[in-house]
C-alpha cells in the first residue's frame, strides 16, 4: 500500500507513521497543539496511502501542489485552513524527516517563510495530536 507512495516519490515514510496509519490511529485525532504559537488548528483531513482515485491520496495532493511546496516538503495532513502538515526531508529523503506546517496564502510570498517547525520526528508530532 504505501510502497507505491515511498517509491513514486523516493522517499522513505517514518516507521511510526506507517503503523499509525494502518491502525487508523490518526483518524481519531484531527486537533494539533502547536506549542510556539499556543494555538490548536483543527486537521481536515489525512492523506490517503491507498485510493489512487482519491483527490486527498498523497501522491495527488502533492502533484496537485508540488510547485508551490519546496522540494523536500511531501504533504500528508489538510488543515482546518487548507494548509499542510508535511515531512520535511531536509536531511535527506531516506532520512527521518522533521514534521512542517505549510502555510499555503505565505508561500505566495515566499515559500521559505511559510514553514514552520512542528517536531523532529512523526512520533514527537503524535505526541502534539488530540
Amino acid at each position: 500500500m504505501y510502497k507505491r507512495v515511498e517509491e513514486h516519490l523516493n522517499i522513505k515514510l517514518p516507521v511510526e507513521y506507517v503503523n499509525n496509519y494502518q491502525n487508523k490511529k490518526l483518524n481519531n485525532c484531527n486537533q494539533l497543539f502547536l506549542p510556539d504559537d499556543k494555538e490548536i488548528v483543527g486537521i481536515r483531513d489525512y492523506c490517503s496511502l491507498e485510493n489512487e482515485e482519491d483527490e486527498n491520496y498523497l501522491i495527488n495532493v502533492y502533484g496537485k501542489d508540488k510547485n508551490m511546496l519546496l522540494d523536500d516538503l511531501i504533504p500528508f495532513a489538510i488543515t482546518e485552513y487548507d494548509d499542510y502538515i508535511c515531512f520535511y526531508y531536509n536531511k535527506g529523503r531516506n532520512y527521518e524527516p522533521s514534521i512542517v506546517y505549510f502555510s499555503y496564502d505565505l508561500a505566495y510570498e515566499d515559500r521559505h517563510e511559510a514553514i514552520f517547525h512542528i517536531a523532529d520526528s512523526f512520533k514527537d508530532f503524535v505526541g502534539l495530536l488530540k
